[in-house]
């Protein structure tokens, strides 16, 4: 819009529609002798030693992490902390999900691995690391879903976020000028418009993986190719990519009360409300009805 006969200057802020989840996340100290069982996370772990030694085992490499390093771990990726040399530690585990497409090639392909103390990244997190643990500490024993509290924790969290979400553009433009990652971010971007745009053929009964085949077809490249390249690309299929993305749609409409189920499944492509109903209780383990019965503060620590 312009207003005729008005001189002015606006600096827009960007359109937001993304999904940071946190998953059991903390601070802990330990005891001698500690260590875990290989585990395996479908999201990404920042783990930052505060204090101590510990061996690291991620994929079929071994680290040996020191007081002030820091590890990012890739969804998919198997991690085990083989042990402490007999010392106690001192740790904060960081689990966490993003649906921004563009902070998970950051992290996929920029971020992951050992971090060392004196390195660019870890020189840069601490600040905001050091606030977001102190205020941990400082609220301790308090209940967490306290709104003030609760936001004062997010706050720190996109500080967070900021820091690893920040890469020369030069780096991540070399990237881009390679025909893979190329693909990867047009998926991603028609994948999004498809999704938002309610045009992803679930109401005619087409399959996740035929709409990836159909957007592969649309860019002219084969679908296997461009599996293998999203998936490289951001650490996941482009169905489950797509599955992630229906989800979280799904639950800002649902936000809504005055929308029928049968709206909300039109909005989505969907067939109709049951459709979107068993597609949705699949997922999430509950019914769109079940959801929004549940109060606010507790739908948005499942989400």
């Amino acid at each position: 819009m312009k207003y005729e006969g008005l001189n002015y200057e606006t600096v827009h802020i960007p359109n937001v529609d993304s999904a940071f989840k946190i998953y059991e996340s903390h601070w802990r100290k330990t005891l001698v002798p500690w260590w875990t069982y290989p585990l395996t996370f479908p999201i990404f772990e920042l783990n930052v030693l505060l204090e101590g030694t510990q061996d690291v085992q991620v994929g079929e490499r071994t680290y040996e992490m020191q007081a002030g390093d820091l590890l990012i771990i890739n969804p998919g990726v198997r991690r085990q902390i083989l042990g402490t040399r007999d010392q106690p530690i001192t740790y904060f585990a960081l689990h966490f999900d993003v649906e921004d497409y563009m902070l998970r090639t950051i992290l996929t392909q920029h971020r992951s691995g050992l971090h060392r103390r004196d390195s660019a990244l870890g020189q840069e997190i601490r600040a905001p690391l050091e606030q977001l643990v102190q205020l941990l500490q400082v609220n301790r024993g308090l209940d967490m879903r306290n709104p003030a509290i609760r936001l004062k924790l997010i706050s720190q969290l996109f500080a967070l976020f900021a820091v690893l979400g920040s890469f020369e553009e030069s780096a991540v433009g070399a990237e881009r000028d390679n025909t893979g990652p190329l693909i990867a971010y047009r998926m991603a971007e028609q994948i999004e418009l498809a999704v938002k745009g309610g045009s992803i053929g679930l109401r005619t009964g087409q399959t996740a993986k035929g709409t990836i085949t159909v957007i592969a077809e649309k860019l002219g490249y084969s679908p296997s190719y461009c599996y293998r390249v999203f998936r490289k690309m951001f650490g996941m299929s482009p169905q489950g990519y797509m599955s992630n993305l229906i989800l979280h749609q799904s639950r800002l409409e649902l936000v809504n009360t005055e929308q029928s189920l049968d709206q909300i499944a039109e909005k989505l492509g969907f067939r109709d409300g049951l459709h979107f109903s068993k597609q949705f209780k699949r997922w999430t383990g509950s019914s769109p009805s079940a959801y929004r019965r549940t109060p606010r503060e507790l739908r948005l620590e499942k989400d």
